[in-house]
Order: structure tokens, then C-alpha cells, then sequence
């Protein structure tokens, strides 16, 4: 029996604020996976007690939660932004009741399919997806041997990895020539990140989303790069890239740049 949510939809297009559970370890949505209908589902909240109640089960398996306001005028962005993470479903929490709504019910997915092959822009749902999987799972604070399916996370991760297109981060040098120029010509600098051991890595990205949280300045520009070609943008004494800093920050390794080239060829 289809089920008119049309009520439901109105009443949160017509809200003040929401409340979404993020997850620590990402410092993106916690993303669930329904054991039924096998739905990717972000769950949302009327109230920050709601939340707090929904979170005990997470605290007892050592995943930390935490609540995010979104106002009105955020929803349609956040929304169309978890098409990005390959998430088809949400989950409204209201004093009254818990309902399901499909992605697509509430925001249009964007449509890219009249675009120019040199403009479709560069996304990896599925890399997003099973990356957000993997980290909520994998920086539990237990042992290995208490986290559940991490090995078959792992080897999705890593074949999506494989299959995906990046946005690498680059500064464009001074001079007269136009962006375009300066392209074509390679006269750019790749900036870099270094963690606390003073390790040298370079920021990658999935998609534009996770590029901007990094480009705040928005003084630097993206290249898309297919993963075979990422070695050879390696900058001296790199130890390897970071995948999406701003989110699940993924190291890749200059090893497992190889490594996964091997295993999944």
C-alpha cells in the first residue's frame, strides 16, 4: 500500500531548523544501513532529545554522535548533498513518530545527463559511500577482532578507489597567461598538508562538495586525475594523498597507490 507523505513533506519544507546526526569520526552524517529494505538512510531529528535518545545505542558500540542545526534556508543544500554520498533515504524523528522518506520524494536528484562529457562534473557516490562505511566502522575505539565486517569494507573501499576519478587541488602560478593557458601548460603548485608527525601529504577529493570545504578561500582551482594517474602528482617526500581532508580524511599512501594498481588491475 502506497503511503501519501505529501502532509509530511510540507511540514518539513515549512520548518524553522532540523537536527541531524553526524558522526565524530567522519565529520559527515551518520549514514545507516536499513538490515530490511538495505536503504542508505541519514536519520533527522525535531529535537536535540530525540537525538541524545537515538545516540545511547551508538555510545554503547563506542560510535560518537553528534547533533548538527540545519535552518530552513540550508535544507534544499544539505539535501542535495547527500546525493553525493549515495544516500537514497531519510529518517524524520518527531514526538509523534518515526517515517521514511526516499531522497527523491523530497529533492529533485540534479540531473547531469545534457552536459558536455568535459563538463559533467566529477562524483563518486559510491567511493563516498563506502568510504563513510568503512571510517564509522574502522576508528571505533575496540579491538579489530569486535568490528564488525571491517575486511569487506575494506576490499569495497578499495575496488571503489580503484574505479574512481579525483579532484586534486592546485594553485595557479602568477603571470599574464589565462587559466586556461596555465593549465595546458602545467604552471601550477599542488598544495600540501602535513599532520602531526610532520608528514607531508596532498589533499584529493571525491567530489566538488568536499573540494569546497577545503577551498575556503576559494583561491584554488581542481583537475579531475583517474587514480592510475595519481602517483604522478606526487610532490617531493610526500608520504601519500588524504582523501577528502574535510570529511572522512582517508590516508592513501604512496604504497597502497601501487598496492591497490595490483590487486584490482
Amino acid at each position: 500500500m502506497t503511503v501519501d507523505k505529501s502532509f509530511l513533506i510540507k511540514k518539513i519544507q515549512k520548518r524553522e531548523t532540523m537536527i541531524v546526526a553526524f558522526c565524530a569520526y567522519t565529520g559527515m552524517p551518520l549514514v545507516v544501513c536499513d538490515p530490511e529494505t538495505f536503504n542508505d538512510q541519514v536519520w533527522i531529528f525535531e529535537t536535540e532529545a530525540l537525538l541524545q535518545e537515538f545516540a545511547k545505542k551508538y555510545t554503547e558500540k563506542k560510535v560518537l554522535l553528534r547533533g548538527v542545526q540545519f535552518k530552513n534556508a540550508q535544507f534544499l543544500q544539505f539535501f542535495s548533498s547527500l546525493f553525493t554520498i549515495g544516500v537514497n533515504e531519510l529518517v524524520f524523528v518527531d514526538e509523534g513518530a518515526t517515517t521514511n522518506i526516499e531522497l527523491e520524494e523530497l529533492v529533485k536528484r540534479p540531473d547531469y545527463s545534457k552536459l558536455k562529457k568535459e563538463q559533467m562534473p566529477v562524483l563518486n557516490p559510491q567511493l563516498q559511500l563506502t568510504g563513510i562505511y568503512f571510517m564509522q566502522e574502522a576508528a571505533r575505539p575496540v579491538p579489530n577482532e569486535e568490528k564488525e565486517n571491517l575486511k569487506d569494507l575494506e576490499e569495497e573501499l578499495a575496488a571503489n578507489m580503484v574505479k574512481s576519478r579525483y579532484l586534486v587541488a592546485i594553485e595557479l602560478n602568477e603571470g599574464p597567461e589565462s587559466d586556461a593557458q596555465k593549465l595546458k601548460e602545467k604552471k601550477y603548485r599542488l598544495p600540501i598538508l602535513k599532520n602531526k608527525n610532520e608528514e607531508i601529504l596532498q589533499p584529493i577529493f571525491t567530489d566538488p562538495v568536499e573540494f569546497q570545504k577545503f577551498n575556503k578561500t576559494k583561491k584554488l582551482k581542481a583537475i579531475a586525475v583517474p587514480y592510475s594517474d595519481l602517483a604522478k602528482l606526487l610532490v617531493k617526500d610526500a608520504k601519500g594523498f588524504m582523501l577528502n581532508p574535510g570529511g572522512y580524511h582517508i590516508l592513501m599512501p604512496k604504497e597502497l597507490l601501487v598496492g591497490l594498481s595490483k590487486r584490482f588491475q
